[in-house]
């Protein structure tokens, strides 16, 4: 896939129109299953041929992109003594690495640290990471703000 001069954007699979979504599952399906035909795994789905050879060069999940790709967080946290430390264990332990660390003044008990990190899709997900460091008690936010897309 070559990247010219149309825009691209991360999108959540949930606001993905049906059409599309089936098309993801198709084209997993026919890549795990060689001998299956497009015919027989647009039927499978319910999708009709035209429709997957619409959208099959158009889309792509986020884990075709360039293994080890640059992350970039924004989490926003109560000031409390050893939150970095927790997050940065999760980061750890998703075997991610750390490129950048800018934490801001903490203002009314709360502050924003923004991450750039190394991560490995074929070790961990972007959504694995975020909702692990979502989970933390004291952590209010986090927010995917780029991503590496180079293949």
């Amino acid at each position: 896939m070559k990247f010219d001069d149309k825009k691209y954007y991360i999108i959540r699979e949930d606001v993905l129109s049906e059409a599309i979504q089936k098309t993801l599952k198709i084209k997993k399906v026919l890549e795990e299953n060689p001998d299956l035909s497009i015919l027989e795994a647009a039927k499978k789905y319910d999708l009709s041929r035209s429709a997957f050879y619409k959208y099959k060069d158009t889309i792509f999940p986020i884990e075709d992109f360039k293994k080890d790709s640059v992350l970039s967080l924004s989490i926003n946290v109560d000031d409390i003594p050893g939150i970095l430390g927790e997050i940065l264990s999760i980061v750890n332990g998703e075997r991610c690495s750390v490129i950048t660390i800018h934490q801001t003044v903490p203002i009314n008990n709360r502050a924003t640290i923004i991450f750039s990190l190394n991560i490995d899709l074929e070790v961990t997900t972007i959504e694995t990471l975020k909702t692990k460091i979502e989970n933390l008690k004291y952590v209010n936010k986090v927010k995917v703000i780029g991503f590496s897309i180079e293949r």
